[in-house]
């Protein structure tokens, strides 16, 4: 039996989401940005958190943790370097695993955006909680000196299976949009994504879900390989990898 996702706004733009398995009422937060909001979701839904899977250390992401955890008993698991921000049960890291019911997700280490940044890549559910490094049509900011960790990063998502779901930390939709529109105007695929971002910023709609063939075909970030978006940056016949940091430099402008 597949595994229920809930994802909702919350603190504005970021990603509120709950993961669900009916069999069991196992349920586990994917960071907490708001310990209220996240209760009022579970609560809502019927569900009873019984995990916390954190991301990274980001205060946006942690600052809920203690709350929930005290309010539900729930087990928590992230990387080292969110001991100081939450209270951890277990720490995890690249080559580790954690399970949900039956449901089984292997940890990445995917940095550049943060230090110890996780991804949990469940391959069986079709769902990867990339945290802050992929959003729909964009990736998180890079730390200095860091581009290359967060192209490998990058990298190791985006050969996943084309149907795996990646849940991102943001709704930073429309703003990605538009930058992807601004150095790959030629494709199609991504005129069509926009032109939906900018309905579902109109009716209010939160989206911080997609696939990973979809942003094969319209995040800029992941189609650094392409051609066009090399000579977007002026970069014609060069590494992919210094695609991708040329147009992550130009989004912080953008």
């Amino acid at each position: 039996m597949p595994l229920d996702l809930h994802v909702f706004r919350t603190l504005g733009d970021n990603a509120g989401a709950l993961l669900h398995d009916p069999a069991t009422g196992a349920c586990a937060a994917v960071d907490v940005p708001d310990a209220g909001e996240l209760l009022a979701a579970a609560k809502a839904k019927g569900w009873t958190i019984s995990d916390i899977f954190v991301t990274h250390a980001h205060h946006d992401h942690t600052q809920g943790v203690a709350a929930v955890k005290q309010a539900t008993g729930a087990t928590v698991v992230g990387p080292a370097d969110a001991r100081t921000m939450a209270p951890l049960d277990r720490v995890v890291g690249e080559g580790d695993s954690v399970t949900l019911a039956a449901e089984h997700f292997d940890v990445w280490h995917t940095p550049g955006h943060s230090d110890g940044h996780l991804s949990y890549v469940g391959l069986d559910s079709r769902i990867a909680l990339v945290g802050d490094v992929v959003f729909v049509m964009g990736c998180g900011r890079v730390q200095p000196g860091q581009m290359a960790r967060m192209w490998t990063s990058l990298s190791r998502i985006m050969a996943l299976p084309g149907d795996v779901r990646l849940l991102g930390g943001h709704d930073y939709t429309l703003a990605n949009a538009r930058f992807a529109r601004s150095v790959d105007p030629a494709n199609a695929a991504l005129t069509a994504r926009f032109a939906e971002a900018e309905k579902a910023k109109a009716e209010g709609r939160f989206w911080a879900l997609t696939t990973v063939a979809e942003e094969r075909a319209t995040n800029p970030f992941f189609r650094a390989g392409d051609p066009a978006l090399a000579a977007s940056v002026h970069l014609a016949g060069q590494p992919a990898a210094e695609v991708f940091a040329a147009l992550r430099e130009a989004k912080n402008r953008f």
